[in-house]
């Protein structure tokens, strides 16, 4: 693991200004400060900070007890309770330990994976054991009343309506069949689902650590309410863009088989909206999303 930083990290602070943009750029000279007085308060000593994440700043200390903690200060407000909400839905299980919240501050103490920041090494069998762990996350309807967003709203207001935009630049990315199937399927499932599991809706590799035991621990959500298989699907899709989709795929099949037609219809729209971003931002890894797109798991898809 890379030693902390005893100071906010460069890299951390590139990464939150590419994110929020430049005017975050307040918020990075106060945070030290905000970290330090959330820790004071809770008789915590911080160790240092951890070079990780692109849209918060996560701090390493300890409480008089020894027991180490994670303080990660967040500058979205409606991040942060998001986040603070689906940890405590949870509650510790299969995700991060949420021990308490600073409002003021903005700022999570949540409970360290494994030994040190970034966990233990991932094991050889990392993705058989996420696909057993991963069922967990959706054991218990979400409530009503909770800040999260729903998957459906997200995807009507801001998911379809991009990848409509993008497509009018970039669609050759893709290739038109392409974007109309995602649209009319991301339309489609966003019509039919009605299920309310919470989702981690970000599972790339960075936000999974393994604990002590190589037990994964999700961390980072970024929340939302909606149907299981959303969560597969991304995991399918960005885990890793190393070409194993497919594997990922037969796993998801073997663990949840009644999702699995839904898994690939938002595995789609996934690869699709990937893909035009990737390829509106001039990235390389538009070449991994057309990999996904044209594999022979998608082209079973009805169009």
């Amino acid at each position: 693991m890379a030693p902390l930083s005893p100071g906010l990290p460069t890299g951390a602070r590139q990464r939150l200004v590419e994110h929020y943009g430049s005017s975050i750029r307040t918020w990075l000279g106060d945070v030290e400060d905000n970290v330090a007085a959330t820790a004071s308060s809770c008789d915590i000593t911080v160790d240092g900070f951890h070079d990780a994440g692109w849209a918060s700043v996560v701090g390493v200390g300890r409480f008089t007890t020894g027991q180490p903690v994670i303080l990660k200060a967040i500058p979205d407000s409606d991040r942060y309770q998001q986040e603070r909400a689906a940890l405590t839905h949870w509650g510790g299980h299969s995700a991060s330990r949420l021990i308490s919240s600073d409002d003021t501050t903005q700022i999570l103490l949540i409970e360290l994976v494994g030994s040190a920041a970034g966990g233990s090494p991932r094991p050889d069998d990392h993705i058989e054991r996420i696909a057993d762990a991963l069922p967990q996350l959706h054991e218990v309807e979400v409530k009503s009343c909770t800040p999260v967003p729903t998957l459906r709203g997200y995807y009507v207001r801001t998911v379809l309506p991009r990848i409509e935009r993008r497509a009018s630049r970039f669609g050759e990315a893709v290739g038109e069949r392409n974007v109309r199937l995602a649209l009319d399927l991301g339309a489609d499932l966003c019509a039919t689902s009605n299920q309310r599991a919470m989702l981690h809706a970000d599972l790339y590799a960075e936000n999974i650590l393994f604990d002590s035991n190589l037990t994964p621990v999700f961390i980072d959500p970024h929340p939302k309410v909606g149907s299981p298989a959303f969560d597969w699907a991304f995991w399918c899709v960005y885990y890793r863009q190393d070409g194993e989709f497919a594997t990922r795929i037969r796993l998801c099949r073997s663990r949840v088989p009644g999702l699995h037609d839904e898994v690939l219809a938002w595995s789609l729209t996934l690869a699709v909206d990937g893909a035009l971003y990737y390829k509106a931002n001039d990235e390389t890894n538009v070449a991994a999303m057309q990999l996904v797109i044209s594999s022979p798991e998608l082209a079973s898809l009805p169009t």
